[in-house]
């Protein structure tokens, strides 16, 4: 357990510190490529000052060799755009500037064209390399829109930050073969339910296949499903970090079926409570039927309308799959507190995880409950350890706090030292990260 936490910790901080390229870097440098300038507002010169702009995105798109720089300006482009062309750049008037955070200056706004916009996606990145930055991906409101942005599983590599997106159908359909990492960051996520389909209602959601792809700093807030959706419909998708996000008012953080080598670390989710149209139960972090070699380490659930941190046989909803235990499953040093059932909770078809150094405390019906039947006596299929709970099901699971434990201290958890934040978006992540 102490090995495999070590390594985790190790993988994360490789995929957030090493680089390709210098710190500082806001993309990839191409000698000898000419930049192209985008600007539907300003006919003769551009807001760079570059003479005969180009009206529309992808007629830039087009023009550009392999690995040009496309700059377009403050604007609303109301097209698709399809970016088929190796290790393209493109940059927003927000190129480089945390979509979480204040400060953005006027948008980039790229939209669907007309209310029955291309159901594959509004931007579709279709080649290796690509990084896209900048930009506000926004859909119709009240209207039935695609994805905001989808990108190919039979490609890699891309660069997807400081972008924010808004009322899409689903704001990134995410996709990548593994060849090189895929690094999605500092973006936010809106409320991108704008969809009669059952693809709708998810930050970032996947389906057709993503390898090698870490998701970090980014904001999700308001989803109908959940912030990030892996789903399980036969696409293999393995070596995910997920760290550092945070998810408001969604009403799950992050569900995982199918998947392998699963990292969800230091992420905070204050799932949405009380919602009369979508009322739950949901849990804020969901580990589901066929995932293997999935570690849940250091996150905190400050609300959920289910559980805190579930781990269950369960499948997929509406796909004929029988439900399967997730295998090698190890949920560590996390805070789980006010969600309405359980805070931790290991269900009956499960088996072998490793529930240790957590603490729940305050949560609605269990702080700690496990119905597994290992040695035909319940809650005996999995293993806890230095675990804090008051309210426990059975009632041997986890110990009530001493008077001294503070929350986030006590049996299951550490001091740390504070280290300065490194900007995780400056670089693309290391491929031995994964």
């Amino acid at each position: 357990m102490k090995r495999r936490a070590a390594v985790l910790l190790f993988a994360v901080a490789a995929a957030i510190g090493l680089c390709l390229g210098p710190a500082g870097a806001t993309g990839r440098h191409h000698h000898g490529h000419r930049v192209l300038v985008v600007d539907n507002e300003h006919r003769h010169r551009s807001c760079l000052g570059t003479r005969d702009p180009f009206d529309t995105i992808q007629g830039a798109v087009v023009a550009a060799r392999i690995g040009a720089t496309i700059w377009v300006c403050p604007g609303l482009y109301q097209e698709t755009v399809k970016v088929d062309k190796q290790g393209l750049t493109l940059k927003g008037a927000n190129a480089g500037r945390d979509a979480t955070r204040s400060g953005r200056h006027r948008e980039s706004i790229v939209s669907p064209a007309n209310p029955d916009p291309d159901p594959v996606g509004t931007v579709q990145l279709l080649a290796d390399d690509i990084t896209w930055d900048g930009f506000t991906i926004l859909g119709h409101d009240k209207a039935e829109n695609g994805p905001g942005m989808y990108t190919s599983p039979a490609h890699s590599g891309y660069l997807i930050r400081d972008t924010i997106f808004h009322d899409n159908g689903v704001g990134l359909h995410l996709g990548s073969s593994g060849r090189h990492p895929t690094f999605v960051c500092r973006n936010r996520f809106i409320a991108n339910n704008e969809s009669k389909t059952a693809l709708g209602g998810y930050g970032i959601f996947s389906d057709e296949g993503a390898q090698q792809v870490l998701i970090t700093y980014n904001r999700f807030e308001g989803h109908n499903g959940a912030a990030i959706f892996f789903a399980d419909r036969g696409a293999p998708q393995q070596n995910l970090l997920i760290d550092h996000n945070k998810s408001v008012d969604d009403l799950s953080f992050a569900t995982i079926y199918g998947s392998t080598h699963v990292r969800l670390t230091h992420n905070s989710a204050r799932a949405r409570v009380g919602d009369t149209e979508f009322p739950g139960p949901a849990s804020a972090i969901f580990i589901g039927a066929r995932n293997d070699d999935v570690v849940v380490h250091q996150n905190r659930v400050h609300s959920a309308s289910g559980n805190g941190i579930d781990v269950t046989d369960s499948a997929e909803p509406n796909l004929g799959l029988k439900d399967e235990p997730p295998t090698s499953v190890v949920v560590s040093k996390n805070k789980a507190e006010h969600a309405q059932l359980a805070g931790l909770h290991m269900a009956t078809g499960t088996a072998g995880v490793q529930v240790t150094g957590n603490t729940a405390l305050d949560n609605g019906k269990w702080d700690c409950q496990d119905e597994s039947t290992g040695s035909g006596t319940l809650g005996t299929g999995n293993t806890w350890q230095d675990n804090l709970g008051v309210h426990n099901f059975p009632s041997s699971l986890c110990s009530p706090p001493a008077p001294t434990d503070q929350p986030g201290h006590g049996k299951g958890h550490h001091h740390h030292k504070k280290h300065k934040k490194q900007d995780p978006c400056t670089c693309r992540p290391h491929p031995k990260a994964f």
